[in-house]
């Protein structure tokens, strides 16, 4: 990318000035607060727009920053500029009233819609960020914040090298997640539905248990009352016994009680006794009737006692043996219905031990993730180690050789190594510090601006170099023969690019 010309028609303190650039160093000169900055500003302004901020928040943002007091409508400007050989006129007025913007090819005469990602798309995706920690350096900004190592590693993990750049892993790894989490949570619920079934069973199995526990219970009653019936079955013959006994006693008694009477009477018709003797016999007579006759009925009264006794000790035999009979009968049942559901709970503990079909989506995505995991830490490996070896290639031109070597770790934590020892940031100068930190900035524009170089923009950043840092640097910048717009307010730049014979434009302020 290469820009070619910026008309600022109102943005801060400059007004309608126009700026043309060349391909490789321009230098924009002036004193303290003559406008670099606004310039460095509206660039990143017309790339990437102004974000207004709410509240109080807005009373120190950029927008309100750079708002021009006079003619507020006209806020902002243009920029031409060239994106992998095609010319492009951007327009933009950041105006709270009237804002625009326009995006025209000058090439095909087309209007692209910029505020739907074709600028961004031209701008080979180079996000704000990563344009803040790379090719665009401010003021006491050399500095590289978390945010380009957030975005080095999001870039890590979306990088693919030569195979296939538009992959991004990180993504590809969050869906195949979700996946897994969904087969996860089915899983899951059919496991709790298989375990709710089974949680049945089991309170049937225990209620069918206690059912079972009654009546082992009963039939142990039963089988006493056995026992005793077996004795009551003694006890029934006696009682038969008895009774024949006293049936045949009643015979007797009938037998013996209907004699005595009749020979008294008959003894008194045929002796002709004297009347005393004739009364007597006619008395015992009567007597011995009536005694037979209390005899008669005491004996029946013991009859049907004991025909009573003999009737309920029969009953509670024929009682003992249906119940014995309906005790074995539900018990069989009981068991078989036991039996059934132990089957039934063995069959859900094999269900609950066996993987459903959900589990092997699940290992797959598992091994997915496994793959990707692993091939993310490979890329993560070999992009540090790239931006690394670039950092310090850098880092080894533009000082000379006097350092050749930087370590970093994934948050870009770094150290120098030199032929002796490694040496910690903190123990560095400032103007060695100012240089790493170059370094690092421009091997990630390279990482990242891959559809094509950026120009670096560089706004007094120069301070705390030397005049042999700033040769070094300016060296290095002429070397990788790019687009370079350095806003300064001394001279020492100009005077090394002509020392040095390096070609440059020098634009005054």
């Amino acid at each position: 990318m290469i820009i070619r010309k910026l008309t600022i028609k109102n943005f801060g303190k400059i007004n309608n000035k126009t700026f043309e650039l060349t391909d490789g160093i321009n230098v924009l000169y002036g004193e303290n607060e003559s406008g670099k900055t606004t310039i460095h500003t509206f660039l990143k302004s017309m790339l990437y727009g102004i974000s207004r901020q709410r509240g109080r928040a807005a009373r120190n943002d950029v927008y309100t920053a750079y708002e021009p007091w006079e003619n507020p409508g006209q806020y902002g400007g243009i920029l031409w500029f060239e994106s992998c050989g095609e010319n492009f006129r951007l327009t933009r007025n950041f105006s709270r009233s009237r804002p625009y913007q326009e995006l025209l090819s000058e090439t095909t005469g087309a209007i692209a819609d910029a505020e739907n990602g074709s600028l961004e798309r031209i701008l080979g995706d180079v996000s704000e960020v990563i344009y803040d920690n790379t090719v665009s350096v401010g003021q006491l900004k050399s500095v590289t914040g978390q945010d380009l190592v957030r975005e080095l590693q999001n870039y890590m993990a979306g990088y693919q090298g030569s195979i296939d750049s538009s992959m991004n892993l990180q993504k590809a790894s969050q869906m195949l997640k979700m996946s897994r989490k969904g087969f996860q949570g089915t899983a899951q619920r059919r496991r709790k539905e298989i375990e709710a079934e089974r949680n049945k069973v089991s309170a049937k199995m225990e209620y069918l248990e206690k059912e079972i526990d009654d009546l082992l219970d009963r039939q142990e009653a039963a089988e006493e009352n056995d026992l005793q019936g077996r004795d009551g079955r003694r006890s029934e013959t006696v009682l038969a016994e008895h009774l024949e006994e006293i049936r045949e006693r009643i015979r007797r008694v009938r037998i013996i009680f209907t004699v005595l009477p009749l020979l008294c009477v008959l003894g008194a018709v045929f002796l002709h006794s004297q009347a005393v003797v004739l009364t007597g016999l006619l008395f015992l007579g009567v007597v011995l009737f009536l005694i037979g006759l209390l005899r008669l009925r005491s004996l029946e009264r013991e009859r049907r006692k004991k025909r009573r006794l003999l009737e309920k000790w029969v009953n509670r035999q024929k009682k003992i043996r249906w119940d014995r009979g309906n005790l074995e009968k539900n018990l069989e049942e009981k068991g078989t219905d036991y039996e059934n559901l132990r089957a039934e709970y063995q069959e859900y503990e094999k269900l609950l031990h066996t993987p459903v079909p959900e589990d092997q989506e699940v290992q797959a995505l598992t091994l997915a993730l496994e793959t990707i995991e692993e091939l993310s830490g490979r890329i993560t490996g070999e992009v540090g180690l790239s931006l690394q070896r670039r950092t310090s290639q850098i880092l080894s031109e533009i000082t000379g050789g006097k350092y050749t070597q930087v370590l970093m770790d994934q948050n870009l934590h770094m150290t120098v190594n030199t032929e002796e020892r490694s040496v910690s940031l903190e123990r560095l100068s400032r103007g060695t510090l100012e240089q790493i930190y170059f370094a690092l900035r421009m091997a990630a524009g390279e990482l990242f601006c891959t559809r094509e170089p950026f120009p670096v923009i560089l706004d007094d950043v120069f301070g705390m170099y030397d005049e042999e840092r700033l040769t070094g640097v300016l060296q290095w910048l002429h070397k990788e023969n790019r687009q370079i717009i350095i806003s300064t307010c001394n001279r020492r730049e100009m005077e090394i690019l002509e020392r040095e014979d390096i070609p440059y434009q020098s634009l005054l302020l």
